[in-house]
């Protein structure tokens, strides 16, 4: 397995990725941004964008932006593909990232708030409908 950034050159294939393996009607995406494909092109280009790579496919996907203001990375989206979920594979592509400390939210009412428990994140704070986690 290779984990590297994305290159503007596997645009398409990221895309597809997402589409495939994020459920559009799922509780945890609480935004349309994150299916946006010009969002996900721009990411790519300004290299926020980690990729898993396994045969030259890509099975795990992380979009992310670091924030200067507050020196922090915010998490947007993320997608492990189902037969490579439970083997880290997260944790490897945030270790790419890994400046400052990656926060991601996630509604409160969600049951993907289970997955950031049993993966060593923390609940910093809770931000109206959403939960804060961390990943030191």
């Amino acid at each position: 397995m290779r984990i590297i950034m994305a290159s503007p050159t596997e645009i398409h294939k990221v895309n597809s990725f997402f589409i495939e393996h994020l459920n559009p009607i799922s509780s945890e995406l609480y935004s349309a941004e994150f299916l946006c494909p010009l969002g996900i092109q721009a990411a790519i280009r300004r290299n926020q964008m980690v990729v898993a790579v396994v045969d030259g496919e890509i099975v795990g996907a992380v979009r992310f932006y670091p924030k200067k203001t507050t020196n922090t990375i915010s998490l947007y989206q993320f997608a492990i593909s189902k037969e490579h979920r439970g083997k880290g594979i997260l944790k490897k592509m945030l270790l790419i990232i890994k400046s400052a400390p990656i926060l991601a939210l996630c509604p409160v009412a969600s049951e993907f708030n289970n997955y950031f428990l049993k993966t060593d994140w923390k609940l910093q704070e809770k931000r109206g409908e959403y939960n804060e986690w961390i990943f030191h």
